[in-house]
């Protein structure tokens, strides 16, 4: 008792020395060659799981004692515990919000630690699907002579929480995880098997303007049927009343193409239609909003300024700096985009 007693005075008198000395830009033992870094026991962890994230030293010199802050989505993770390997006694952790602070020392004479070092390991529960970011935002070290110095690391690693109870082909999808799986949650979209979701297949028209209809829940009245639309077609009421609106129009022979594959400048075309018709858009895009893609040239006229539209406020961010107007679309693409359509009316 009276040796965690005096270990307690000894870490709170190293750190107000601390805090009370001035700061170096590094401290005298602990310069600029010392690096911190952040791992994670899995980046795709199942709902449920526990995640250990250790934060390692390395090229330290002297560090007697540390504090280190961690920010991390409480929404998504629950805190359990943390430890420290390393020698000296640690403080119980203080978190607020999504905060997180933790502070640990050596006690009795000698130089501190050297070297690469594990600092601490903390231990998560995900508790929600969906992304979650880690930032280590700062150290702060104290060497054995009490000079301290604080280093601004905004060392990030995110991790992607994944529903077991869905879908299992969505590993190399970690982008749309969130996505499908809520949407998978409402019933906006479905599998295509057994756990099953084939994010990389290619979505029809028909598919495309289905799941369109059911995010928004646009209704109206039946409009001329195409010609090339059975009429015992599970799309075949979503499309004629799509057309209704104003929302489709079909080609000169008056035809849909319900099996054809959307091409990604189409499904932009309907979503952009859609929104405008349901009044949950108003603003117009123009060419400006575009020059941040590469391919924008690659655009067709009739699609540029939907597109523009939807870049304009978010919902289309492309990658790699193109938009892939030609491309056709996937299910993981098409989810991602309704998902954000989903968001930005809330």
């Amino acid at each position: 008792m009276v040796l965690r007693k005096w270990m307690k005075i000894s870490f709170v008198i190293v750190l107000f020395i601390s805090w009370i000395l001035p700061t170096t830009s590094w401290a005298s033992e602990a310069d600029e060659s010392s690096t911190f870094t952040m791992k994670l026991s899995s980046q795709i962890p199942n709902q449920g799981d526990t995640i250990e994230v250790v934060i390692e030293g390395h090229q330290l010199l002297d560090v007697y004692a540390f504090e280190i802050n961690l920010e991390y989505d409480p929404t998504r993770l629950t805190f359990i515990d943390a430890k420290s390997d390393a020698p000296g006694f640690s403080v119980p952790p203080i978190v607020k919000d999504s905060h997180i602070q933790l502070a640990h020392t050596k006690v009795g004479k000698g130089k501190g630690l050297e070297g690469e070092q594990s600092l601490i390991k903390l231990h998560f529960q995900a508790i929600q699907n969906g992304k979650n970011e880690l930032t280590l935002s700062s150290v702060k070290v104290v060497d054995s002579k009490l000079v301290s110095s604080t280093k601004q690391t905004n060392v990030r690693s995110t991790l992607t929480i994944y529903n077991p109870s869905t879908f299992d082909d969505l590993e190399s999808f970690d982008w749309a995880l969130e996505a499908i799986e809520d949407l998978a949650s409402k019933g906006i979209v479905n599998g295509t098997g057994e756990r099953q979701f084939s994010p990389d297949s290619a979505v029809t028209r028909a598919d495309f303007l289905v799941l369109l209809m059911r995010a928004l829940g646009l209704k109206g009245t039946a409009h001329q049927p195409f010609d090339d639309i059975e009429a015992d077609a599970y799309y075949a009421q979503p499309v004629v009343v799509a057309r209704g609106l104003g929302i489709v129009q079909g080609d000169e022979a008056n035809q849909f193409h319900p099996q054809a594959s959307i091409t990604r400048e189409d499904m932009m075309v309907l979503t952009d239609r859609a929104l405008r018709v349901s009044n949950h858009l108003t603003s117009v895009g123009d060419q400006s909003d575009l020059t941040i893609f590469d391919d924008a040239s690659m655009i067709s006229d009739y699609a540029l300024s939907s597109v523009a539209a939807l870049v304009k406020i978010g919902l289309v961010h492309g990658y790699a700096n193109q938009v892939f107007p030609q491309d056709t679309t996937n299910r993981a693409q098409a989810a991602v985009l309704i998902y954000n359509l989903l968001t930005y009316l809330k």
